[in-house]
């Protein structure tokens, strides 16, 4: 007889490992069913920013739910490095949004004054933190609360603390749909056989929205594609990340710069171009000029979860009983982890909420548009 699995995730990505990591660690029996290898799609299109204040756009409810997830990295880090071993190399040194011309500068200015705290500081400012800045750079504004971690070390991290508390993972494993019985999820339909579960969360990144569609749920997720790539620099140039529009630039504890990222809508295509890492690197020089003589590392592109709000979808589906949904999480996948795990935590048993999260439920828009 088949087992019967407390909770069964579709999708080992970041945001399916956080939530896994949360349920286990409140006594759940959870499996992981990924289509490839665990964190393979959007891991690989992130640098680890934690800029839950260099990419908001307004202190609305979802800045809110970012900044909660932010104050919680720091315990979270500290909590998986224990358990796993592997240091996710948590680096708290800010980051800065730099404008380099007329227009981005205005556009900045008028951002900061819908962001409680933010406040603008002049190129030389800004030169003072990080001289070896452009002297183009304008001005912007230094976030010293948003910190940054190592995207795959901390996947990988999420990875070894499950699995030493029993989440069990079935990779190589497409899942072709999701079980129903008397109204209700009891499970995922794979390649290798029926998984069952007394409740189902879709986490599939890019592809849970083909996923949801098998039962006749609409829930918009598309992906975008992100091209980076790495330089290495003779020595250290910058220790705060840096960012303007059109690439950010990250340094890594191993010396190396992360530049990144492209957004491509270009189907399920992961191929890097030339031409996409000639474009970025031609902004991030005009924002770092000591980076053209830098030795070139690697460049690499992964798929990020899209929706048509910038939202992720977080909560209850309120047609099945027993699916719940973890995706859609665009840039902002390895800031939200913590939180999206814990939250999505407490509404499967039952918990009182940490913080609101309405703002994501996959219910904001009317049934019927839902609908194919």
């Amino acid at each position: 007889m088949n087992r019967i699995w407390d909770v069964a995730v579709a999708g080992g990505g970041v945001i399916g490992l956080a939530v896994a990591y949360e349920l286990v660690k409140a006594g759940c029996s959870v499996v992981i069913v990924e289509r490839g290898p665990l964190h393979g799609e959007a891991v690989a299109a992130a640098a680890g920013m934690l800029g839950a204040e260099a990419e908001a756009h307004q202190g609305d409810d979802f800045f809110r739910l970012c900044l909660f997830s932010r104050s919680l990295y720091r315990s979270w880090a500290a909590e998986l490095e224990a358990r796993s071993s592997v240091s996710i190399e948590y680096r708290a040194e800010g980051i800065i949004r730099a404008a380099l011309d007329e227009e981005e500068e205005q556009e900045l200015r008028a951002r900061g004054e819908r962001i409680p705290g933010a406040v603008w500081m002049d190129g030389d400012g800004l030169r003072r933190i990080e001289p070896e800045l452009s002297p183009d750079v304008r001005g912007g504004y230094f976030f010293a609360d948003d910190h940054q971690v190592h995207p795959v070390r901390l996947a990988e991290a999420l990875r070894l603390a499950s699995a030493g508390l029993g989440v069990r993972f079935r990779e190589h494993t497409p899942v072709l749909g999701i079980l129903t019985e008397n109204g209700r999820a009891v499970g995922l339909r794979t390649t290798d056989g029926d998984v069952f579960a007394e409740a189902v969360v879709v986490a599939a990144g890019a592809w849970s929205s083909a996923l949801l569609q098998t039962i006749g749920v609409r829930l918009p997720v598309e992906p975008v594609k992100g091209q980076c790539y790495a330089l290495s620099p003779d020595r250290p140039v910058i220790r705060k990340t840096v960012y303007t529009r059109g690439c950010y630039i990250v340094p890594k504890a191993d010396g190396s710069l992360w530049i990144g990222a492209t957004q491509e809508y270009a189907g399920f295509d992961k191929t890097p171009t030339a031409a996409a890492v000639a474009e970025l690197h031609q902004v991030a020089s005009a924002l770092l000029p000591v980076i053209r003589r830098a030795r070139f590392v690697a460049t690499w592109a992964g798929l990020r979860p899209g929706t048509p709000d910038g939202l992720p979808w977080i909560g209850p589906i309120e047609e099945l009983p027993g699916l719940f949904v973890a995706a859609g999480h665009f840039r902002n996948g390895i800031l939200l982890a913590p939180a999206t795990g814990r939250l999505l935590r407490e509404m499967m048993l039952g918990e009182p909420l940490s913080h609101p999260i309405d703002c994501c439920s996959p219910n904001r828009t009317k049934r019927e548009e839902r609908r194919p």
